[in-house]
């Protein structure tokens, strides 16, 4: 049994660069407050997100 499979040609993955890791997430700057920092179950009103 034969079957007819189109194959196609390989593309090779690129990488593009935005910026430092550091620039791109603003580093974490603005708060001293981590993770660690909020209990579990923590609501989501009282997360510091910036």
């Amino acid at each position: 049994m034969e079957q007819n499979v189109e194959k196609h040609e390989y593309e090779t993955p690129s990488l593009t660069v935005h910026g430092s890791i550091e620039s791109i997430t603003q580093g974490g700057a603005g708060t001293t407050a981590l993770d660690a920092s909020f209990p579990a179950h923590t609501p989501v009103g009282e997360l510091t997100f910036s």
